[in-house]
């Protein structure tokens, strides 16, 4: 097996058991007076007081947005998490972490995103952040996590893509009735948290193991 593989599966493994953990996907390029920085910010600060921890993936844009507001929050507990990535550009971590760990695998390291969560907050991206909804989703769709809440958020961006899950897959039957539910979209923050405790009060452990 690979070095670097192995090297990110011991950290991995000896991960804290984070618990209430919410990990917020989103572009890293987005700058921080964008309108979708600002409300990653603020959600992730009103996750924060009501006692859930924040994972990002550690660098700019949405995911230093989302860990900037887990650290406005006064809760006494640990609040803000990254899981970073070593890549040649663009990549480098945020100012605002509590706990910090990089990985080298792309593998390893979403899947550490993923696996400690028990829900998922996406925000607009690119390819890494369509990469990261799309298996999170199958994933739901596999049992894999199957109660997990799956939220985007900025209706405008994401509503061309419902548009063709709704349409392209589900008329031509590549998708089951009933997938096209297994995300919410919405912009309403205060919506969104009570999404979230609601699955939170409803569940204990998933397939992945008990938080």
């Amino acid at each position: 097996m690979n070095e670097k593989i192995i090297q990110d599966l011991e950290k991995f493994a000896n991960m804290p058991n984070l618990k209430n953990a919410i990990t917020f996907f989103g572009s890293a390029r987005l700058k921080e007076d964008n309108e979708y920085c600002i409300l990653a910010s603020k959600l992730a600060q009103k996750l924060a007081d009501e006692g859930y921890g924040i994972i990002s993936g550690g660098g700019g844009g949405i995911m230093q947005a989302a860990n900037y507001g887990a650290m406005q929050s006064q809760a006494s507990h640990l609040k803000s998490f990254g899981f970073n990535i070593h890549l040649s550009f663009e990549q480098k971590a945020n100012d605002f972490l509590e706990y910090n760990i990089t990985f080298k695998s792309l593998a390893i390291r979403k899947m550490a995103l993923i696996q400690k969560s028990l829900a998922f907050v996406i925000f607009p991206g690119g390819f890494g952040t369509l990469d990261e909804f799309f298996e999170i989703l199958t994933l739901k769709q596999l049992s894999f996590k199957k109660d997990v809440p799956i939220i985007l958020v900025g209706q405008k961006f994401w509503q061309p893509l419902d548009e063709f899950i709704k349409t392209s897959l589900l008329e031509l039957g590549t998708i089951s009735k009933n997938d096209e539910l297994k995300y919410s979209i919405s912009d309403d923050l205060d919506e969104i948290i009570r999404m979230i405790k609601e699955k939170d009060e409803n569940s204990c452990c998933n397939e992945w193991g008990c938080r």
